[in-house]
């Protein structure tokens, strides 16, 4: 009787009911059973059903109250569970042979599956069901908060096997939107997408972070898994999530610096090669259509060049999930119009809180000033002539753009995480000198980027943007950040970074001569400018 209540009418009724009284009565009903005949309802193997039947309570968006009464029903069902001799895992399930309780009938029910499976993942899945397809916002909360509870107070006790399941079937389908606008059809169909993503999905991947380092000792094997959901969340066109993953990034690295061994920090340091690459925007040297570009392109970059082609589909950065039209949303993301990428504009969203900014240079620039200094601006006598661009190339030109901003993300990320004390003094040597060649290929890439003059100027007559592109922010930030920490290496007489000196000196020695011979001359030319700019 009891399976046939929560079945068929919990099932088939209460879910698409609008008749408050039916809804009241059936859930007087079910709570009656809860509360009265628990133990019944675990010996007929019915309890997955009883968890169904309030999750269905908890998504019924028109009665509010009923929504919410049932999803704190569905928490009070775990400490009534681990309390209820029937449920093998209740700590009195033993005195069931003791011979107490004889007048429950206890009728086991014949399963291949484990008691986790068995009682633990119906609850959680509810949590998870409420979260992803419920309709109100209270109640979505409600069930992203007692999800994340019930993992750190009760986890302690779940098997790997079982953490597998749960990664698989219930923590990264929450992110499953961020791979694929298919999945965007499995979300609410009630609350507007971005606020989904603003709200519940931020919160659950600050969540995954504290379940992480709440239970490193047993999680710690899933490292290379988080670091994957977080490259996923960072390498986003939404500004704000790419935001959110490089800080909960940050927070994965801080909260379990002291932690990490050898192993986990090549791990780390290998999501940082991943994450450079997906960011660095290879396409730029390919993507005007005027003339080939094949000589801007240096040899190490020649077999990706011959990868990538001049369709959006081959960029793998992914898609926003809100994003709308090329011309509104997706321009104002990525500050289209307000020059992200030129340095006439010093605060875009990509470089904002960077310590490594760049001042805008004046206008005008003595004849004598080096190339690389050189105003990038057209002169006023250039006319840009009105540019048609498709939808498909500007779809293209964005991505593009996004990489770049990006990068600069990556970069003011490794300046931040890795110049701070804790991190710096637990990273290795070797792994910290392979997260420099990173800045390193980063600074020369922009560089080679920024010298071909050409290049930016068809770029602009193509629609690129408004005004001739360049990646000054990423060669100075790459720059200074490379410096700052391979500077500090080299002076730490530590044990560890005295034994990788050779190596030090081999990556900050040639590389800084160089480059000082060549800003001093045009700091000196900066200089006078910026004190009369500075000091009328």
């Amino acid at each position: 009787m009891v399976k046939s209540l929560t079945l068929d009418s919990c099932k088939g009724i209460l879910a698409n009911s609008s008749t408050e009284a039916i809804v009241n009565l059936a859930f007087d009903h079910v709570t009656q059973i809860y509360n009265t005949r628990f133990g019944v309802v675990i010996s007929q193997g019915a309890f997955a059903d009883l968890v169904v039947c309030l999750t269905e309570f908890s998504k019924n968006l028109k009665f509010q109250k009923k929504s919410l009464a049932a999803i704190e029903t569905l928490k009070s069902t775990v400490p009534k569970m681990l309390n209820t001799p029937e449920c093998p895992l209740s700590h009195k399930a033993g005195s069931l042979s003791n011979g107490i309780n004889h007048d429950v009938p206890v009728t086991r029910v014949a399963t291949r599956q484990s008691q986790e499976e068995q009682f633990w993942f119906p609850v959680l899945f509810a949590f998870h069901d409420v979260l992803m397809t419920g309709d109100d916002l209270e109640v979505r909360s409600q069930a992203l908060n007692y999800l994340f509870d019930t993992l750190i107070k009760y986890g302690g006790d779940f098997p790997l096997d079982f953490w597998d399941i749960l990664w698989r079937q219930l923590l990264y389908p929450i992110f499953m939107v961020l791979r694929s606008k298919s999945e965007m059809s499995k979300i609410q169909n009630h609350e507007d997408l971005s606020v989904w993503l603003s709200t519940t999905m931020i919160q659950a991947l600050r969540n995954m972070i504290t379940l992480f380092t709440h239970y490193f000792d047993s999680l710690e094997y899933m490292l290379d898994r988080f670091l994957d959901l977080l490259a996923l969340c960072i390498c986003q066109e939404n500004d704000t999530i790419a935001r959110i993953g490089s800080n909960c990034l940050q927070q994965l690295i801080l909260q379990n610096v002291t932690k990490f061994q050898p192993p986990h920090w090549t791990k780390i340091v290998s999501s940082f090669v991943e994450l450079f690459d997906r960011t660095t925007a290879h396409q730029l040297f390919s993507a005007a259509t005027s003339s080939s570009d094949s000589s801007y392109v240096s040899e190490g970059d020649a077999s990706r060049k011959r990868a990538d082609t001049t369709t959006s589909n081959h960029l793998p950065i992914t898609d926003s999930p809100t994003e709308e039209t090329p011309s509104s949303s997706t321009q104002a993301s990525l500050k289209m119009d307000n020059a992200t990428l030129s340095r006439d504009n010093t605060d875009e969203t990509a470089d904002s809180h960077s310590p490594n900014r760049v001042s805008s240079l004046p206008s005008t620039q003595p004849s004598s000033a080096p190339s690389e200094l050189e105003d990038y601006r057209p002169q006023s006598s250039l006319q840009q002539q009105p540019v048609v661009v498709t939808a498909a190339r500007r779809r293209f030109f964005n991505k593009i753009i996004s990489r770049c901003i990006l990068q600069l993300l990556m970069i003011e990320t490794v300046n931040e995480l890795f110049s701070n004390d804790a991190v710096y003094a637990e990273i290795p040597s070797s792994e910290l000198l392979r997260l420099m060649s990173l800045l390193k290929s980063s600074y020369s890439f922009a560089k080679r980027f920024n010298n071909n003059k050409e290049l930016r100027m068809r770029l602009w007559r193509e629609g690129f943007m408004k005004q001739p592109p360049n990646l000054l922010k990423q060669e100075s930030g790459s720059a200074a950040t490379y410096v700052n920490i391979l500077v500090r290496m080299y002076h730490d007489e530590g044990e560890e970074r005295r034994r990788s000196r050779a190596d030090t000196e081999a990556a900050l020695i040639p590389y800084v001569i160089p480059l000082a011979c060549k800003l001093l001359p045009a700091i000196l030319i900066i200089a006078p400018q910026t004190l009369c700019r500075h000091h009328p």
